[in-house]
C-alpha cells in the first residue's frame, strides 16, 4: 500500500480518523492525501447575476476548506507521515470523490461514516452508498471505535456466490485483507457464513425423507469450495483462523465481529439496481450499519467504473 486518499467531512470527527491513517501510513509508509469535496449552496445561489464575484466567493471558500486541511495535515506531517491535501468544488459529492479517485490512482479510499438516531448503529447515507457502488479502488468505511494494537481483521468470503463462477472477488477480499497485515500488525481471520435449505421450502416427498442427506452434501459443498480458495493463500477450514459458520449473513457478520472483537470486516460489494435494494436490500449495508467496527469494502479485479474522470458540467 503506497497512497492513502482519505475523504474529510469536517461535520464529522477527525482526531479518530487521524489515528487510524496515521496507523496505516506508518505501517505501510504510504503518502496520505488529505482530500474534501465541498460546494455551498449559498454560494451558488447569492450570486445568480455577476458570476465574477460568485467565483471569487467559491475559491475563498476553497482556500478556506484547504486551510482546514492543511491543519489535519501538519498533525500527520509531525508523526512523520508525508501528507498532501486537496481540495475540490463539486455539487455531487461522490461523484467528486470518485473522480479524485480516478486521478489520484490510491491504493485505499478512507471514507467515515456516522451513527444515525439509533444509539451505537449507523446508516448508509446516499453518499456512501453511491462511494461503495462506484469507486474502483477499496473503500474502508470508518467508524469512531478506535483500533487495537494488534488490529483484528476478519476477511468475509462467499465463493458460491451467484455470477462469480471464478471466485474473483474472493481472492480480492483475502488480497485485501492480507494487505492490512503487514509485518504481523494485523491478526486475520476468514469467515464464510451460509444458509442452509429450510425444511418447509422442500415439498418434494422424497427430498422430505433425505433431508439431512441433502443438508450434508450442500454443507459438504460449502467446505470445498472455501477449501479450493483459501488453499491459494495458505489456509484452509481446518485453520484455526478459519471459520465456516451456518446462519443467515447479515446477522451472523455481525455477531461473529462482536464476538470476536474485529476491528476491520472485508467484504466485496455487489452492484445492485436501486429496485432490488429496495426489495431485497444489501447484507454489505446491513453489516455496516449493525456492526460497530470499520468496514472495508472491496471490488472484483474486473470491475468498471461508472464515473468519468472529468465531470460533464458543473452547475
Amino acid at each position: 500500500m503506497d497512497k492513502i486518499l482519505v475523504n474529510i467531512d469536517f461535520k464529522h470527527d477527525t482526531e479518530s480518523l487521524l489515528r487510524k491513517v496515521a496507523q496505516l501510513a506508518t505501517q505501510h509508509s504510504a503518502y496520505v492525501e488529505l482530500f474534501c469535496c465541498c460546494y455551498n449552496r449559498s454560494i451558488k445561489h447569492g450570486y445568480m447575476f455577476d458570476k465574477s464575484e460568485e467565483q471569487k466567493a467559491e475559491h475563498a471558500y476553497v482556500r478556506q476548506t484547504e486551510a482546514k486541511l492543511e491543519a489535519l495535515s501538519a498533525v500527520l506531517q509531525d508523526q512523520g507521515i508525508e501528507t498532501g491535501v486537496d481540495v475540490t468544488w463539486d455539487r455531487h459529492t461522490a461523484e467528486g470523490i470518485v473522480r479524485k479517485v480516478l486521478r489520484f490512482e490510491p491504493d485505499l479510499l478512507i471514507h467515515p461514516v456516522q451513527p444515525h438516531n439509533r444509539m451505537g448503529h449507523y446508516l448508509f447515507a446516499p453518499v456512501d452508498w453511491q462511494i461503495s457502488r462506484k469507486c474502483p479502488v477499496p473503500v474502508l468505511f470508518a467508524k469512531q471505535r478506535e483500533w487495537k494494537d494488534l488490529t483484528r481483521v476478519a476477511a468475509c468470503i462467499d465463493p458460491l456466490h451467484e455470477g462469480d463462477e471464478h471466485a474473483m472477488m474472493d481472492r480480492e477480499i483475502l488480497a485485501q485483507s492480507n494487505a492490512l497485515n503487514p509485518d504481523g500488525f494485523s491478526e486475520l481471520r476468514v469467515l464464510h457464513c451460509f444458509n442452509t435449505l429450510p425444511h418447509e421450502a422442500i415439498f418434494d416427498e422424497q427430498m422430505v425423507t433425505d433431508y439431512e442427506a441433502l443438508q450434508g452434501r450442500v454443507e459438504t459443498l460449502h467446505f470445498k469450495t472455501c477449501n479450493r480458495i483459501l488453499d491459494e493463500f495458505g489456509l484452509s477450514t481446518d485453520s484455526d483462523q478459519v471459520d465456516v459458520i451456518k446462519g443467515d449473513p447479515d446477522l451472523t457478520i455481525s455477531n461473529y465481529a462482536e464476538h470476536n472483537q474485529i476491528d476491520v470486516v472485508v467484504m466485496g460489494s455487489v452492484a445492485r439496481s436501486v429496485f432490488d435494494r429496495l426489495l431485497i436490500g444489501s447484507t454489505m449495508e446491513h453489516v455496516v450499519d449493525h456492526v460497530d467496527c470499520d468496514v472495508l469494502i472491496v471490488k472484483r479485479p474486473d470491475f468498471e467504473c461508472p464515473v468519468s474522470e472529468t465531470p460533464e458540467e458543473y452547475w
